[in-house]
């Protein structure tokens, strides 16, 4: 057998800090602001695609909610995120890949108060399991709308020490560096590795990845 022992030691993290005075901006499909573990953590919520200040999720949107949770779930019920301490600022974005709407996202953050921005979307992954399928080698750049928009906010975010920004290598067990978003040199791409502390098999790999978590 094999030991499955890997976590990512956040409670050890804990002793340092659990995200108080800390705004994380998670921009996705749309968060549910009426969970009870996000009670009196919302701040600046917005829905950049529909330009109204309601992010909760469309029917069938799951992600956001669960992707807040991970980083911020209070804990009070039962579900405690990495940071449970941190507010959160829900920014519902689902519009196509280089919309107006995606760049406005990063604004809406970096001008709202935000320090981290969690973003677990990007272009089209290839099937992880299929090595032949030619989405593997599809490169997407950065729009440059979009990548105006991050260099500002890494640059006048949280109060001109500029906001760290953190995004999902990506699920097709192929080439990060493809992919023009995760791949950005002002941006935190994460892989995903198993809880046997090894590289999950549907993990983007690459010279741009930072870490593996």
């Amino acid at each position: 057998g094999q030991l499955v022992d890997q976590h990512a030691s956040i409670e050890s993290a804990w002793q340092l800090s659990q995200g108080d005075g800390v705004m994380i901006a998670v921009i996705d499909d749309g968060v549910d602001i009426d969970h009870e573990e996000f009670a009196g953590k919302i701040v600046s919520p917005r829905d950049v695609t529909l330009r109204i200040n309601n992010p909760r999720p469309g029917s069938g949107d799951h992600h956001g909610t669960a992707c807040a949770g991970v980083a911020c779930a209070s804990g009070l019920h039962g579900a405690s995120g990495v940071a449970p301490q941190a507010r959160l600022m829900p920014i519902r974005l689902v519009s196509g890949l280089g919309s107006q709407s995606e760049a406005d996202a990063f604004v809406w953050a970096a001008d709202h108060g935000a320090s981290v921005i969690s973003c677990s979307w990007g272009p089209v992954d290839g099937n992880w399991a299929n090595p032949n399928d030619p989405v593997h080698q599809q490169v997407v750049p950065l729009p440059d709308g979009t990548r105006l928009a991050i260099d500002y906010a890494i640059t006048n975010g949280r109060q001109g020490k500029g906001c760290v920004i953190c995004w999902a290598a990506g699920n097709g067990n192929e080439s990060v560096d493809n992919d023009g978003y995760a791949s950005y040199r002002n941006v935190i791409a994460v892989a995903a590795c198993s809880d046997r502390g090894q590289r999950s098999v549907y993990s983007d790999v690459g010279e741009a990845t930072w870490c593996c978590f």
